[in-house]
């Protein structure tokens, strides 16, 4: 994290709560995907901090529930723990009172106090926040979705609820719309259920189907076959349809969040738009591909990828001239009032 990102967000003046956010951007570099360090630089200076530790935190809770080398009680207690701690946090409490034991515990509360900030500067709703950490809790529990609407509610307290947190940070003035939020809402539903069928193999190796069993019934499927089809890595006739109706499905999605762009700061539309043509993208590649979800066409593959990146580089050019000439009337970083939150 560079020193004008610290000082952009107003971080200059608590030396701790800087460590904190530079703790999320070298823990994310790290962990998280090659899309990452792209993405924040379609944000502005000052959000990318607050983006770190979204990121972050939910990257950190996200590892805490997988971690398929330790008993499932383990980790609930271990989850549930840090989850009282977190919010220890918010009310102003000290959850710490003593030093962490380890690296790994040092890093965890790093990440726990950047995004209770963040949470605070944002006035992201605690209750928001609530249903997203009870929601990645049934990752332990649940390992199947009888209907769509099971999966569709499951995935609002996954990602709908963080994509509304991101939202804040795209507004002016972090003040959000329902319009807005619910195209974000959208363009998440349509990345996750693209991840659902790129990771299929994967997610049933760990026990779990985020396709719905009432798709697979539509098409003459089972879990079984499924999993054998997985196993051996070969499509079947129905399960090439199904991955179609999914894709189609997915498709609509990112047709309902295609002008969310339109509806957030000038100077943040590009993270928006390059998010939703990734995922559209990645569909592309899927149906180009044969709705083959175990083996993708070079060519496709390629031109996907040159299409993304040249999507990518036109909108990062966009959005550094919109900052620029937005630095005619520069903004001044938002603070959060101490009596509001004490870390």
């Amino acid at each position: 994290m560079s020193t004008q990102e610290i000082r952009a967000a107003g971080l200059d003046d608590d030396p701790r709560l800087a460590r904190d956010y530079a703790a999320c951007n070298t823990f994310l570099r790290r962990r998280n995907s090659a899309a990452y360090p792209a993405a924040r630089l379609l944000l502005a200076p000052d959000k990318r901090p607050h983006w770190d530790a979204i990121l972050a935190f939910c990257t950190q809770v996200d590892g805490l529930i997988d971690a398929p080398d330790r008993p499932v009680a383990a980790r609930a207690a271990q989850y549930d723990a840090y989850v009282r701690e977190f919010f220890a946090l918010l009310t102003g409490e000290n959850p710490w009172p003593h030093p962490p034991e380890t690296t790994q515990e040092a890093v965890g509360r790093r990440l726990a106090r950047a995004f209770a900030h963040s949470v605070a500067t944002w006035n992201i709703p605690q209750d928001s926040v609530r249903l997203a950490l009870k929601t990645i809790r049934t990752d332990m529990e649940v390992t199947e979705y009888p209907t769509f609407a099971d999966l569709a509610a499951y995935l609002d307290g996954l990602c709908g609820q963080a994509a509304k947190w991101g939202n804040a940070l795209l507004m002016s003035g972090g003040r959000s719309t329902e319009e807005a939020d619910t195209k974000a809402a959208a363009a998440s539903f349509g990345l996750q259920l693209t991840d659902c069928l790129r990771d299929l193999g994967e997610d049933l190796d760990d026990g779990r189907l985020y396709l719905p069993l009432e798709d697979l019934e539509r098409f003459g499927l089972t879990r079984a076959c499924v999993e054998e089809a997985a196993r051996a890595r070969q499509m079947t006739p129905a399960l090439r349809d199904l991955v179609r109706f999914e894709v189609d499905r997915a498709r609509r999605y990112f047709a309902e969040a295609a002008d969310w762009w339109r509806l957030v700061d000038p100077a943040a539309r590009e993270l928006p738009r390059q998010y939703v043509r990734l995922g559209q993208f990645t569909l592309e590649q899927i149906t180009r591909s044969g709705h083959d979800i175990f083996r993708t066409v070079p060519q496709a593959r390629v031109r996907c990828a040159v299409s993304s990146c040249a999507s990518f580089a036109m909108g990062y050019a966009r959005a550094v001239s919109t900052r620029s000439a937005g630095r005619l009337a520069p903004r001044r970083p938002l603070r959060v009032p101490a009596s509001r939150l004490r870390l």
